[in-house]
């Protein structure tokens, strides 16, 4: 399974050598937006395969995911389904694009999604914006001419190292001007700190206005893909048209070949930010969807499943005793991989049904209860779990040791893989530690073959 590590500055370089190549041009997905706003994404990343998979505890709520970056999106988004359906996560991704909603679709069949215009990027023609050619650009022209007949010692330089002390009293400064603000403007303006600290320690790009040697301006931000992102742009009040003149300064101190887009990131609902990012003709507004997969398991009632000698069917309040019994028998439950005490702290026959019954509720698993057909008498049981998004299903099954070896271990996994096959469209697959040779005998004899191995089990797979 996945291991993932939770970011932090000293992982900035290593993000940012998938994130300067990403395919992607929301500006969430690259090194400085994740540095600004981890405290409320709570990122992790995790590597496969040379792709980085980029995990979130949005506000602490959630877990969602980012769209992979790297040689391997497929096989990361593999592990990435495996990591949800064993953690028993809902699959939910963030910040995906309008173009990328077609290939999650037809990954998983049923998904919802939704953005917020508030958080849609403002996507800009790099070449449009850096020459300002045409009608619709001549107010940022005639901002641009105004400031330089104005202030003609005015000289735009790259943001250096050095330059740090001068960009945090220029901060100082800036602050005062712009007392209050909103929640999102005071966290914007304590995460621009962090940004410029780090920019020796990653590839950010940033440059200053002078005038008559004084810093009046500094915008900073840094490179994706195609994409030249733009993560801050502040400037002082009293120095008209200071603005579209640093703005422009930093497209042409930035060209670089193969740079298509600029992105000025959201407007997070301010009018004034929407109003001014709108002056500026965006190619496109960058809608960014939240998607949530709807879960693989799809089975709507339990079935009854009825073989020569057992029947499999629904756990009723009438076998509360049999099922806690089965759950708590600590020599039968060795090899089950499952250890109910992190999951019930109070083990009543109560607490047990209800687990498989809100289980089946939430779409995590079924449970079906193992009956001697003639006597009707329950002896174990059969579960339907990890449902995976590649249309495969984990069966397990235990039995009270009375039953074992006497055939209805494999009778049972012949009805539990005769309805996955045939009805669920699904094919089984199963897991049992190396020590449990009854079981393993179990499962091939009922039509399992061994898969692969690790450490701890033995996986296998039915084939027809």
């Amino acid at each position: 399974m996945l291991k993932f590590t939770a970011f932090s500055e000293k992982h900035l370089k290593k993000i940012q050598g998938y994130t300067a190549n990403s395919p992607y041009r929301v500006c969430d997905l690259t090194a400085g937006v994740l540095l600004m706003w981890n405290d409320v994404f709570n990122v992790s990343f995790a590597e496969y395969d040379d792709t980085l998979i980029l995990k979130c505890c949005f506000k602490n709520k959630f877990t969602v995911f980012f769209l992979p970056i790297g040689k391997n999106v497929l096989g990361a988004l593999g592990e990435i389904e495996r990591y949800t359906v064993e953690k028993c996560l809902p699959l939910k991704f963030m910040c995906i694009e309008e173009e990328n909603l077609p290939f999650l679709k037809e990954r998983y069949g049923e998904i919802s999604f939704e953005y917020d215009r508030d958080f849609s990027d403002y996507l800009y023609d790099y070449e449009k914006l850096t020459n300002l050619v045409g009608k619709k650009f001549s107010g940022q022209r005639n901002h641009i001419n105004s400031f330089n007949k104005l202030y003609p010692s005015a000289k735009f330089k790259p943001l250096l190292t050095r330059d740090i002390p001068r960009v945090k009293e220029f901060l100082k400064e800036y602050k005062k001007e712009h007392r209050g603000g909103g929640k999102i403007e005071r966290h914007e303006f304590l995460n621009t700190i962090k940004l410029i600290d780090n920019l020796k320690k990653a590839n950010f790009v940033g440059g200053f206005m002078e005038v008559d040697g004084k810093m009046v301006s500094f915008t900073i931000g840094e490179y994706a893909g195609k994409t030249f992102v733009i993560h801050v742009e502040k400037a002082l009040r009293n120095y008209k048209g200071v603005y579209p003149t640093t703005f422009n300064s930093f497209l042409k101190l930035c060209k670089k070949d193969g740079v298509i887009y600029i992105n000025r990131e959201d407007d997070s609902g301010d009018l004034g930010l929407r109003t001014s990012k709108l002056q500026y003709q965006p190619e496109m507004l960058l809608n960014k969807h939240f998607v949530e997969v709807k879960k693989p398991m799809k089975i709507k009632s339990p079935p009854t499943l009825k073989g020569e000698r057992v029947v499999l069917s629904k756990i009723t309040s009438g076998d509360k005793e049999f099922y806690h019994k089965l759950y708590t028998a600590k020599t039968l439950n060795r090899y089950w991989g499952y250890d109910y005490k992190k999951d019930i702290k109070n083990p009543t026959a109560d607490a047990f049904f209800n687990l498989q019954k809100n289980d089946f509720k939430n779409k995590n698993n079924l449970c079906l209860l193992i009956r001697e057909k003639s006597l009707k008498t329950p002896i174990g049981e059969i579960v339907f779990h990890n449902f995976s998004y590649d249309k495969k299903v984990e069966i397990g099954v235990r039995l009270l040791k009375k039953y074992h070896g006497k055939g209805y271990a494999k009778e049972s996994l012949q009805l539990a893989i005769s309805y996955a096959v045939n009805k669920l469209k699904l094919t089984p697959v199963a897991k049992c530690y190396h020590q449990n040779k009854s079981s393993l005998f179990a499962l091939q004899s009922a039509g399992f073959v061994e898969n692969f191995n690790d450490n701890k089990y033995c996986h296998l797979i039915y084939k027809k």
